[in-house]
């Protein structure tokens, strides 16, 4: 008993180690974002007629009206006619395929050079439309925007010039805005944390000289960049952030235009948000799986693969966060003890955390200027909670992703969709529920400690339950195939 009960502690303390490092990730980033000044993004000074070509692409897959709105944004895009190609690649269903293709030429300006082309296959998902675009055109910087996503007219302008004036830059990344970030406060939970990863996580990397990835819409490629990476493969569910890395080992680099907002649309349910998460999650952890062995068998210095890793593996805190519950129930069980050591690193650690996720949030909003709405508070502290209740979805996730060579992808559910397959919380509500009741019943001391998650299992749950919204119907596919 007393070997297992040291193993055991010792396990979680090296699990709450990895947590911790996580939590100062995102104190040091916060710290490079408030006193490391941005970097001049130069701009080429380009007459009309020296602009060059441009390929748009926007991948859809059954989506309606939204694949019709992003068309029609591509088309007010602010340059030359004859320089601009614009393909919608569809990749739904075949029996719509006719009538998207009528209707988005339906409503087509005269002059607008528009392909709707259908590959018939999805192998490669997301990675494999884009790439069968490319083979349709030769134009030198690629645009892409996905479905939900509304481009301002002066999008190119401010975008492509940067990768003119720098033949080192393999993107440049614009701030996602949302467009429907008062719907609820599950969206605006969303919002929060998105402004962060933008407003202070990409914008810190970028003013640091760090890697950073491409989000995968709202950004411009240049088309060297993407062949010199290797190209979109389909072996993970990110291939944005699959490509990024790639380019990144080979010396490109990526810039931020935080000031150049494209309004998307977020999840507007709990089951469409757990849908995308899980998505994001499983595939960081399949780039992972592929790229870190490349990265730290590499030339590159050792401060750059650190900061590849860290960026790459900050999916693994929903499986430590799993893992820790795991080993504390355990030890409750046992009626163990803990040593006082573990219990002070317990705390710091939970201390640290807090405090650091609190503050990159509400830094992201101080940036933005939203630090003064009336409801940020609830937010912040939601934007805590709602995350934790995705432990067990992640976790999930990050095991398929280790585990299984199966590419189930899950688009993310838009507003009134309803899919087969119907997912009502029932895990997380029943994990929330039983987690206190046994925790109280071992060591009351020590349930305090389970309160976020709880909270957050409990209200992601509930959500489920309440919206009866399905999970995306699963797709399966495997690489290769």
């Amino acid at each position: 008993m007393l070997e297992l009960s040291l193993f055991l502690q010792f396990c979680l303390s090296c699990i709450l180690v990895a947590v911790s490092t996580l939590s100062v990730q995102l104190a040091v980033l916060a710290w490079v974002r408030v006193f490391r000044k941005r970097p001049v993004l130069a701009l080429a000074a380009l007459t009309e007629s020296q602009l060059p070509s441009v390929l748009v692409q926007l991948p859809v897959c059954n989506e309606g009206a939204l694949a019709l709105r992003v068309a029609q944004a591509a088309c007010r895009l602010d340059w030359p006619r004859d320089r601009l190609t614009i393909q919608v690649l569809d990749d739904g269903n075949a029996q719509t395929h006719d009538a998207l293709a009528r209707a988005v030429m339906a409503m087509v300006p005269d002059g607008i050079n528009l392909q709707v082309l259908h590959r018939g296959s999805r192998t490669g998902f997301k990675a494999g439309n884009l790439a069968f675009g490319l083979k349709h055109s030769d134009a030198p910087y690629v645009a892409i925007f996905d479905a939900d996503f509304v481009p301002p007219p002066d999008f190119l302008k401010r975008t492509v010039p940067a990768l003119i004036a720098d033949n080192g830059l393999a993107f440049v990344q614009a701030r996602w805005g949302h467009a429907n970030r008062g719907a609820n406060w599950l969206t605006r939970v969303q919002g929060l944390l998105l402004d962060s990863h933008f407003a202070v996580e990409q914008e810190a990397r970028y003013r640091a000289g760090l890697p950073i990835s491409f989000n995968g819409t709202a950004g411009v490629w240049s088309r060297a960049a993407i062949e010199n990476g290797g190209g979109w493969t389909g072996d993970t569910l990110t291939e944005d952030l699959d490509l990024s890395m790639r380019c990144m080992m080979k010396g490109w680099r990526g810039a931020m235009v935080s000031d150049l907002v494209v309004p998307g649309e977020l999840p507007p349910t709990a089951a469409a948000w757990r849908a995308q998460q899980a998505r994001w999650t499983k595939g960081h952890a399949q780039c992972a799986r592929k790229l870190l062995p490349m990265i730290w068998t590499s030339a590159m210095p050792v401060w750059r693969k650190t900061a590849m890793t860290l960026q790459m593996c900050q999916f693994a805190f929903y499986t430590l966060a799993f893992m820790s519950a795991a080993i504390s129930l355990t030890l409750m069980y046992m009626g163990i003890v803990y040593y006082p050591f573990v219990t002070a690193l317990g705390l710091t650690v939970t201390l640290l955390g807090l405090a650091s996720s609190i503050g990159y949030l509400y830094l992201g909003q101080r940036m933005l200027g939203r630090h003064k709405e009336s409801r940020l508070f609830p937010a912040l502290i939601l934007a805590v909670v709602f995350p934790s209740g995705l432990i067990l979805a992640n976790t999930r996730a990050t095991i398929e992703a280790f585990f299984s060579t199966r590419m189930d992808f899950h688009r993310t559910l838009r507003a009134g969709e309803i899919y087969a397959g119907r997912w009502r919380g029932v895990p997380e509500l029943i994990v929330g529920l039983i987690l206190p009741v046994f925790a109280f019943a071992e060591q009351p001391i020590g349930a305090p400690f389970f309160f976020f998650a709880v909270a957050g299992l409990v209200s992601i749950g509930a959500m489920g339950a309440a919206s009866g919204m399905g999970e995306p119907v699963r797709q399966r596919i495997t690489p290769g195939e």
